[in-house]
Formats: structure tokens, sequence, C-alpha cells
């Protein structure tokens, strides 16, 4: 294997792009690990850090773009970088297909289109900042999808919409869905009376699926990125987002999602959600029903009662499976598992999931290591080395520096099942799956051959292997959910409705195959 590389000097590509580009280029046969972005330092910081630089990428500029990866020969890589190039020209193309225009600047693309009024900003974090501040200086609402934006020039960028009455989603938003068109990741949800605002994408995505699943659907959901509501930032997007989705005509209930705020936060936000007209339903992880309550909002436990809150505002409701239907289930499971098999084992895209998985899984098996635990104890020495039961979150930079995401990359995740499956300790693999109209267009399907060789592995050792998952999305998502639960389901995935659901089942399993094992039966 050798690192290649590819350079076009001068020409512009934004982060959102090159994310893309870099999930199609890590997919091609020959390619070890690649990477595709504009030659910007943090860019060779990492190209550093995997293995990846070169003299010639050394020397650079910020405008060059830079196709770069270690590959088994010149040719294969010819062709990777070929398929990478060819996947950006089919993109332009339909763009222009649907009267797509290049402009120089923000400012000459308003002049041409004074209607526009908002802007979507993917520029690698150093860069945000004065990105995002020309486009509220000619008047639009920001969706930033930028991520490692300083704290400081989040506030700064966020003071500044506030001035101007505008919007600034993000930095680091995945997830918008304004008047109906789903932004930047957003899974495409019915409309209907719920806005949401909320600093966890998956969490906004969520909620907005059972609203969708349940017949309702969401006016607006804002997302207000993941420090917006840490002290340095002090929540400006989710006041201003309680104040747009106060006034929006279409919006008739509000729903907030984040982890708890801040300190100095959280009362200014409790304080706004007491002067609010509208009734509002939150869900701050972590934080106590009484705070929330004597702000006048209804509290809500977690992501699937945060929903369900919501839908008993319009006598609708979401059946997920009780407890005791997850008994039975796990007691049916459970008999055939060997005597060996004793711990569960989570690989999951992203944090929020991951965090519910955890928190759900500690009440019934104890402990669960991480390499992002819930408590320090619980730590990871090694994020490849699972302890007793563990979950992983594959979202976490050791694992995309130089990749995407593994909701667009679903190969960030695919070497965990068949690791996790190898270890005769194993009774329960837990997965979570995310749909997004331009992520992976079957990502229950890539996992299914790994799956089937782990069972049919586990199987020729004598062992029977539970897998436990659950499937984020919609059937208007490009992807179709129901499609996606039924490949699970067919290659004999035990499937829930939601991801707390998914992991109830799985900590059900471990608890009562400990106990099984305790009484020797």
């Amino acid at each position: 294997m050798k690192v290649y590389a590819q350079i076009k000097k001068g020409k512009y590509i934004d982060s959102l792009e090159t994310l893309f580009s870099s999930s199609v280029l890590n997919e091609q046969p020959g390619v070890d690990v690649g990477y595709v972005g504009m030659a910007t330092a943090s860019f060779k910081d990492i190209l550093a850090e995997i293995g990846l630089m070169t003299e010639e990428i050394d020397g650079c500029g910020d405008n060059d773009y830079v196709i770069v990866a270690r590959a088994e020969s010149e040719e294969a890589f010819r062709q990777a970088a070929a398929a990478v190039t060819e996947d950006a020209a089919a993109q332009q193309g339909g763009a222009e297909q649907s009267n797509g225009e290049s402009f120089s600047s923000v400012r000459t693309a308003v002049q041409a289109h004074p209607e526009a009024n908002m802007c979507s900003i993917a520029v690698p974090g150093e860069y945000a900042l004065s990105e995002v501040k020309k486009a509220l200086n000619v008047g639009l609402h920001c969706v930033v999808f930028s991520n490692n934006v300083p704290l400081e020039d989040e506030r700064e960028m966020k003071e500044l919409a506030r001035e101007k009455g505008l919007l600034c989603m993000g930095p680091d938003c995945g997830v918008a869905n304004i008047n109906g068109a789903a932004l930047v990741l957003a899974s495409i949800n019915a409309r209907g009376p719920f806005g949401i605002c909320g600093a966890s994408g998956t969490g906004i995505q969520h909620v907005a699926a059972i609203l969708h699943a349940a017949g309702t659907g969401v006016s607006q959901t804002i997302g207000t990125g993941g420090n917006d509501l840490k002290n340095p930032v002090g929540g400006i997007m989710m006041l201003m987002g309680i104040d747009a989705l106060e006034a929006d005509m279409d919006t008739k209930y509000i729903a907030l999602i984040s982890r708890r705020p801040g300190d100095e936060v959280l009362p200014k936000v409790l304080n706004r959600i007491s002067e609010c007209r509208k009734p509002v339903v939150v869900f701050f992880m972590g934080c106590e029903r009484e705070l929330i309550e004597s702000a006048g909002a209804v509290w809500a436990e977690n992501l699937d009662d945060c929903a369900q809150k919501c839908l008993n505002l319009i006598s609708k409701e979401y059946p997920l499976e009780s407890d005791e239907e997850l008994s039975d289930r796990a007691a049916e499971a459970v008999k055939m598992l060997g005597k060996e098999q004793k711990y569960v084992r989570g690989a999951f895209s992203g944090g929020t999931y991951m965090d519910e998985a955890m928190q759900t899984l500690a009440e019934k098996v104890g402990p669960i290591y991480s390499n992002s635990p819930l408590k320090e104890d619980w730590r990871l020495l090694d994020s490849h080395v699972s302890v007793e039961n563990t979950c992983i979150d594959y979202g976490e930079e050791e694992f995309t520096l130089g990749r995407p995401h593994p909701a667009i990359d679903p190969g960030v995740r695919q070497p965990a099942i068949l690791r996790e499956a190898a270890d005769p300790e194993t009774a329960v693999i837990l997965l979570d799956f995310i749909l997004t109209p331009p992520g992976h267009m079957d990502p229950a399907g890539y996992a299914l051959a790994d799956i089937r060789v782990a069972q049919e592995q586990a199987q020729a050792r004598g062992r029977h292997l539970i897998f436990v998952a659950s499937v984020l999305g919609t059937n208007a998502d490009l992807q179709n959910l129901d499609e996606q639960c039924q490949k699970l389901r067919e290659s004999g995935v035990l499937l829930c409705r939601t991801n707390e659901r998914a992991s109830a089942l799985a900590g059900e399993i471990i608890r009562q195959k400990k106990e099984m094992d305790e009484h020797g039966m």
C-alpha cells in the first residue's frame, strides 16, 4: 500500500460535499483509507495523524482541492479518484437540471435572487465566522454545518444574528426542517403542528419521526448546534428558536430537546418557557422534573416520552413495545444462549443514542464501559477492546478522523460487528441505524453481510448470537423505513420501534441470562 494524491489548484468544494466525496472514496476497491478536502491547516493536521500527508500536499494552499488515499496501486487510486469526480459531477449535473447556478460570493447570489432568505454554510471551522457574518450582513438566515468552530466565534456569530433578527442554526447543525424542506442531514417529515428546537440532531429526528409515524408532523425544526446551551455561548439560538416558533402561525405546540443546559443558561431558558403562550414539552437530559414543571412546561423523561407527551396534546398515541412484551421476547432469546455468553456490545452511529442506551442498560446490568462513558470510571482503555458490557460511539473523532460520520459512511462502524461477534462472551450486539437523505442508500443492507457471517461463525462454534436494533427515519426518506426494517427482520435481527426500547430489550436479555446463570438453570 502506498499513498497517492490528486490535487486541483484553485478549486473550492464545501465541507458537506467533501464529506460525501470521502465516503465515496473509502468505498472504492483497493483503497485502505482516503480523504477528500481543501488543503487547510486542519486538513493537513488530519492527514498527518492518519498517515496520508505528503510533501506535495504540504505545499498546497487553502484554496487547493485534494483527493488522497492509501491504495494498493496507482491504478486503484486513479480509478477511485475518478469515481469521486464522477459522483461530484453527477451531483452538480443534478443541480444544473434544477436550474442550479454558481456565484462568486453570497452578496452576488443575493443580488441575483433577492427572494432568497437562507444560506447553508459548510466551510472548514476556521472560516465559518467570516462566511456567516457575510450571510447575516446581507439579511440571510444561516444553517451552519461547519464544526470545530471556537466557542467565542459561535457566540459572536449568534450575537450578530440576534442583533439582526436572523436565525443562525449551528455551528455543527446537522438537522433542520424549515417550511417542509429537509435541510443538511434531516429526515423527511410530514407537516404538522409541532415546532421543535433542539441541540441534538438525532433527538430532533427521533421525535419528528414518531410524530410522522403517528399521522401528524412538524411545522419547523430548528437545530441550534450542540454547543448552543453551554455557558460560553449562552443559549442564544435556543431562546431565539422559542421566539420564532411562538411567532410561527403553523406552530401550535413546541418541543425543546437538549442535554441539560449550562448552569448560567438554564434559568434564562426556563424563564423564557414560562412566558411562552404556546404549550411546551421539554426533554433536557438530566434536568429535574420539578424545574421544568415550575416553568409551566410538560416534562419528558426521554426522547420516546417527549414524542408521546407531544402526541398527548392532540389526543394521539404511538404504540411502543411494553416492558412485559420485551420481557417475554428476552425470555425466548435467552434460551438460545450458551453458558459463556453474558454481555451486550453496543456499536452506535452517534452520541445521543449511545447515551440513551447506556442509561437504559445501566439500570438493568450495571456499569457500561465506553469510549464516551456515563462515568469516568467506566472509560475504556482501548476503544477497540470491549470490557464486559460495552457501548462504543463510532461517531467520535477517533473513528471519524479523515472519514465521514457513520450516518453517512456506515463503513466506519463495519469492523465492530465481526470483532464483537468473535468474543465468546458476547451475547447481544446492539445497533442503531439512522436514515438521512444524503446518507448511504441502504445502511441496513450494508450491515447484513457481516451480521450473517457473524451468525454463521457463532453457530459453527456452538453459539447463538443475538442482534438487537432500531431504525430512525420515515417512509418518506429515500431509504424507506419499512424496507430497512424488513431487511433486518428477515436476517433474524430483533427489531424495536425505538432506540430506548431496543436498549431495554438488550438489557433485559443480559439481566435474565445473569439470573439464569446464578440459579444454575
